[in-house]
């Protein structure tokens, strides 16, 4: 797997990810300084120019660094489920996110607010790709995640160790005045659909933010974020 750009490369360093190599563009200016960071560890660094760059990334918005790593290994899912269950933490369960760059922002989210990690289907679901790396901007390095063969199944464990299960959906109670209980597993929807009907039937609640603008709906991405936000307000 290739990371490319400066922060998710940065961040794949200082998170001390297995590195194999790393390109850089002839004229990089290393203004978060990784390039000492990586003679340090003894990686590779490889001065290139912006064909071969390019070549690599898959695509020209490199910005003159790219890293080739050791594939994002998932987490077993008993192990999130424990951590949350244990710490009192929020588990986020993401049934079937299309868009990588919406995974991307979520992990993001996820680890500025401090979720536990994410859970995110096989089917019909988005994984960790390049694409996802670059939106985190590295948050990807930082946030365990596990893919599961059935998000029903996943739902039902972790209600079984103890957990609750909110779903962000519309006509919910509003999130505002909502007292999150914990362990939490925030459920969030795919892109236009939401939350499925299966799905739906195993949550012990749902919450909703109320909009006041006049667009019906946040992308999830940005509904995710601010019910972290609020959740992460709770927890504390």
């Amino acid at each position: 797997m290739v990371v490319y750009g400066v922060n998710p490369v940065a961040e794949a360093v200082r998170a001390g990810y297995p590195i194999l190599k790393v390109y850089v563009d002839e004229r990089f200016r290393d203004r978060e300084k990784i390039l000492p960071l990586l003679r340090k560890r003894g990686i590779k660094v490889v001065r290139a120019g912006k064909r071969k760059l390019t070549e690599v990334a898959g695509t020209e918005k490199h910005q003159g660094i790219v890293a080739v790593v050791s594939p994002v290994e998932p987490k077993p899912f008993e192990e999130l489920v424990e951590s949350t269950i244990s710490t009192g933490g929020c588990l986020l369960f993401l049934d079937r996110i299309e868009d990588p760059h919406n995974l991307g922002a979520i992990f993001r989210s996820a680890d500025a607010f401090g979720a536990s990690g994410i859970v995110i289907p096989r089917d019909r679901s988005v994984t960790v790709t390049d694409t996802v790396v670059k939106a985190s901007t590295g948050a990807v390095f930082y946030v365990p995640f596990s893919i599961v063969n059935s998000f029903s199944n996943a739902l039902r464990q972790f209600k079984e160790a103890g957990g609750w299960l909110i779903g962000l959906e519309s006509g919910g109670k509003s999130i505002g005045s909502y007292s999150f209980p914990f362990p939490l597993g925030l459920v969030a929807g795919s892109e236009g659909r939401g939350i499925s009907r299966s799905t739906l039937k195993q949550l012990d609640d749902t919450v909703t933010i109320e909009m006041k603008g006049h667009v019906n709906s946040l992308n999830v991405s940005n509904a995710v974020a601010v019910a972290l936000y609020l959740v992460s307000r709770q927890k504390t």
